[in-house]
């Protein structure tokens, strides 16, 4: 009869599991400590930027001061003390508060909640789509054409040497 060995199956099958369970376990702590801090981020980001829109609104109530129009001004800088007040709850309140009040927000006024909601991404879009306008540097159009060009040369009748461009060297089979 055969003894068991080391490397019969089934001998250090349990502490391999163990171990296993172990680094699993430590892997899903990892995850979550690393989306946790990413939602802290995105918190203290999103504050910092409500904060912006707030300054923004005291910057139209003063607009509206120097206009002569006291009420739009009184109105502008009561809504910015409100944003301000918002920017201040998302610094300092820790993002599973956050949630609760928004939850209990969207039950109290379903349709006031969606409504703000939309106005808040569409804010947000146009922010953001603002942020991130860029024009294309001069390299990247060049890099672009040349792959539209090498790629009708290629697909076209023939063998695609047409101009001997792009170099061999360089020329990229399509799939």
């Amino acid at each position: 009869m055969a003894e068991a060995t080391p490397s019969t199956p089934g001998v250090d099958a349990q502490p391999s599991i163990a171990r296993a369970k172990m680094i699993l376990t430590e892997l899903a702590c990892a995850a979550q400590a690393a989306a946790l801090s990413a939602v802290d981020e995105q918190r203290t980001c999103a504050a910092a930027q409500v904060a912006g829109a707030a300054e923004a609104v005291r910057s139209a109530a003063r607009s509206f001061e120097r206009s002569q129009s006291p009420t739009a001004a009184r109105y502008a800088d009561c809504a910015a003390r409100q944003i301000e007040a918002l920017a201040e709850a998302v610094r300092a309140r820790h993002w599973t508060e956050l949630a609760v009040d928004v939850e209990q927000a969207a039950r109290r006024r379903p349709v006031l909640f969606v409504a703000g909601a939309v106005a808040l991404g569409f804010i947000a879009g146009r922010f953001w789509a603002a942020s991130r306008r860029i024009e294309p540097s001069a390299a990247s159009v060049a890099r672009a054409t040349e792959t539209t060009v090498a790629a009708a040369v290629s697909s076209a009748t023939g063998n695609g040497r047409l101009t001997d461009w792009p170099p061999p060297s360089q020329a990229q089979e399509l799939p």
